[in-house]
């Protein structure tokens, strides 16, 4: 159900900054949602309705009505210069192509944006954001990737990482409080939705060797665990983990992996 709201809020607004600013929100989140659910790319996956479906859906749409509606009347957004949208691309590390999708890429003066639309309920912390794997691929990608332009060809961007700033777009800080609280009164947003980060081209190198040094593991077959608080509890692998933890650790093959890598310098 999260992944069908995120695909949703994502095309429409997509469809608001190309085709039609003052869409009707609602009627187009229920065209939109009723597609991606019966004939989407990922229509054969089951849903699971926290209520019943309807109940469930009306849920959505007042959330996708208000964050949508206040993201329209910000200025930063209403008068963007939107280059790229929903773009895919591909880059080449090492003997790897990595493919994805950027949100959307705007020109602000003589820079670049590069905009990662969330709509989770618990935004990451700036740490998170300065490390995070993900929106450091997407610099590494507009700098040395290649993009699906408009017309259907493929191009490098070029943009380099000086050039570019990193948004992460909390979308939910659009939703306003429903009540009054310390500091805050119903009606008012949640915050600023724009979280800020860069990568500099020494990070981008060290993002390059780790990558091709995590993808090295996974074509090997070496999968160290990596226990936590955060991953463990909703990894759908935990159980089968765990009673490998109690009867066997890696194998000689798996540790002499990993200690190479880190010798030779492959591995952060």
């Amino acid at each position: 159900m999260a992944a069908l709201h995120g695909r949703v809020l994502h095309q429409l607004i997509e469809e608001m900054h190309l085709v039609n600013w003052d869409l009707d929100i609602e009627t187009r989140y229920r065209e939109r949602f009723e597609h991606e659910e019966f004939s989407g790319d990922e229509s054969d996956t089951p849903v699971f309705w926290k209520n019943d479906r309807d109940a469930s859906i009306g849920e959505l749409v007042g959330e996708a009505t208000e964050m949508l509606a206040n993201y329209r009347e910000k200025g930063w957004n209403r008068d963007a210069n939107v280059i790229l949208s929903e773009a895919t691309f591909m880059l080449k590390v090492g003997r790897n192509v990595f493919s994805g999708t950027v949100d959307q890429i705007r020109q602000e003066g003589d820079r670049l944006q590069l905009l990662d639309f969330k709509s989770s309920k618990f935004p990451p912390n700036q740490q998170f954001l300065d490390l995070d794997y993900q929106l450091g691929l997407y610099a590494l990608a507009c700098w040395r990737g290649v993009f699906k332009m408009p017309d259907g060809t493929m191009r490098m961007l070029e943009i380099p990482p000086e050039k570019l700033d990193i948004m992460y777009y909390q979308l939910r800080d659009h939703i306003p409080y429903k009540r009054n609280g310390n500091g805050y009164t119903a009606g008012d947003e949640r915050g600023d939705p724009r979280r800020f980060t860069s990568r500099s081209r020494k990070q981008l190198v060290t993002l390059k060797r780790d990558l091709a040094a995590i993808a090295s593991n996974i074509n090997r077959g070496v999968f160290p665990r990596n226990p936590g608080m955060i991953n463990c509890p909703v990894c759908a692998f935990a159980d089968i983990c765990l009673s490998d933890a109690q009867g066997k650790g890696l194998t000689s093959r798996q540790v002499h992996s990993i200690e190479s890598l880190t010798i030779t310098g492959e591995a952060a």
